[in-house]
């Protein structure tokens, strides 16, 4: 009953992307006794895909009777066109990444199946290796208390800042801003505009219009995204006008700016800004490329501690044989096992999924290396996250485009500027809901 309630979510939008979407074919392996071979469609490229092939190379070498077979799609938004393409063809591999409003779609359509039965079978995880996993990674991937994906590459957004920077603007080297008033303040005691011309050659920190930077302040202020009964969007109330209010101020009124892409890290890495915020993962592609000593802090609070996590999971298609699922099973305990997921963060800096993973050799080297992100990964234990429902996607559009980037850029006041993007979010989850309800279809997610 649980699953089947699952599937009154966007049936009609899974139906629409089956006829517009173009056939494609992989490969797969036959149940004939000899190798399973496993395709697994990711996104993963650069440094982080190179550590990834080495943990596949090293499950296959240690895996005589498994081959996973690693495609790497380069962006997500091609590996989603291509998993939905090859769901309508009846065609899909393996297994997959997948965000969590790609895997509602794929859990109506009825084309992947619930980990749980694999989480809960005889090649399972005992009670104990679960309670190791940290809990808001259980709570990211269930959907009715059932567990259909996994966690795979989770990050969290943490604050990086110039620690040479904060010295010479008279800031203790060692003390990160803690809560949005230190933000404000550094930000204002780092910035210099030396020649008066009104455009500061240091500032105090940069940015980009980012759902995931006012979630955050939204949950620190107490707020929501959505209603959780109703569902009814709601980050255009007091505690969102207050956190945009915040961002603003921090990014666009002279201590800070907005910039395309991530051009406000190269600033940050040419000694530019003195604080920015980011992923965990953007060590990866920061390390070695700056010449002054780096901080790394979590976030700043406000009325409380709160972040959202980011970052997909891991789906198993039904198409697939049993022993199929049963080798991709495999690899994913293998890879978010202790000493896996430890090298995993290491290497890419993501999350660890498992909380043995802290006191490992493996991570403990790599706190000494950079201190502060344990306490970065520390905000794990009271992380939430966005919206798991297919509609939160239209929602997140709106959010970014008609208010956040509006209201950054001075072309829209705040509460309006929310209000709209609400309505139109409501519209498009009501527009859905009726759509469910002409079909024969539920509403619950």
């Amino acid at each position: 009953m649980r699953r089947a309630g699952l599937r009154d979510n966007l049936l009609a939008r899974v139906i629409t992307l089956a006829c517009l979407l173009v056939l494609v074919t992989c490969s797969r392996s036959t149940d004939d006794g000899g190798v399973v071979k496993v395709t697994f469609w990711h996104g993963m490229g650069g440094p982080l895909g190179r550590v990834l092939t080495s943990l596949i190379d090293e499950f296959n070498s240690t895996h005589p009777d498994i081959e996973i077979v690693s495609v790497s799609m380069g962006r997500y938004t091609a590996l989603s066109q291509k998993i939905m393409a090859a769901v309508a063809a009846g065609k899909p591999p393996v297994m997959a990444q997948a965000y969590e409003n790609w895997t509602v779609e794929l859990i109506i359509s009825g084309s992947i199946v619930p980990i749980e039965d694999f989480v809960r079978g005889p090649s399972g995880l005992s009670e104990e290796s679960l309670a190791d996993i940290l809990p808001v990674f259980i709570r990211n991937n269930q959907w009715d208390d059932v567990i259909w994906s996994f966690p795979f590459n989770k990050s969290v957004r943490t604050l990086f800042y110039n620690k040479d920077l904060f010295e010479r603007s008279g800031l203790d080297r060692d003390t990160p801003p803690r809560t949005w008033d230190d933000y404000i303040g550094f930000s204002r005691q780092i910035t210099r505009d030396d020649d008066g011309d009104g455009f500061p050659e240091i500032w105090g920190t940069a940015g980009q219009v980012n759902v995931w930077m006012f979630g955050n302040l939204l949950l620190q202020n107490g707020g929501q995204f959505l209603d959780p009964v109703s569902q009814e969007v709601i980050f255009n109330r007091r505690e969102g006008v207050e956190a945009l209010a915040f961002m603003k101020k921090l990014l666009a009124d002279s201590v800070g700016f907005i910039a395309a892409g991530y051009e406000y890290q190269n600033d940050f890495l040419a000694d530019k800004v003195g604080m920015m915020e980011g992923s965990t993962v953007s060590l990866a592609f920061i390390q070695g490329k700056y010449n002054f000593e780096l901080g790394v802090a979590p976030l700043p609070v406000g009325k409380t501690g709160g972040v959202t996590i980011a970052g997909t999971n891991v789906v198993i298609f039904s198409e697939s044989s049993k022993r199929e699922q049963e080798a991709a099973w495999e690899f994913i305990k293998w890879f978010t096992d202790t000493d896996q997921t430890a090298r995993w963060a290491a290497g890419t800096f993501y999350a660890p999924v498992r909380r043995s993973a802290f006191e490992t050799d493996t991570l403990m080297a790599r706190f000494e290396t950079f201190p502060g992100l344990r306490d970065a990964f520390d905000q794990l234990e009271y992380a939430s996250f966005e919206p798991k429902i297919a509609g939160w996607y239209a929602g997140r559009r709106y959010l970014a485009e008609r208010a956040i980037e509006a209201v950054l850029r001075g072309d829209a006041d705040i509460e309006e500027a929310l209000d709209r993007a609400a309505a139109k979010g409501n519209a498009e989850i009501g527009r859905l809901k009726r759509l469910q309800q002409k079909l024969g279809l539920g509403t619950s997610s």
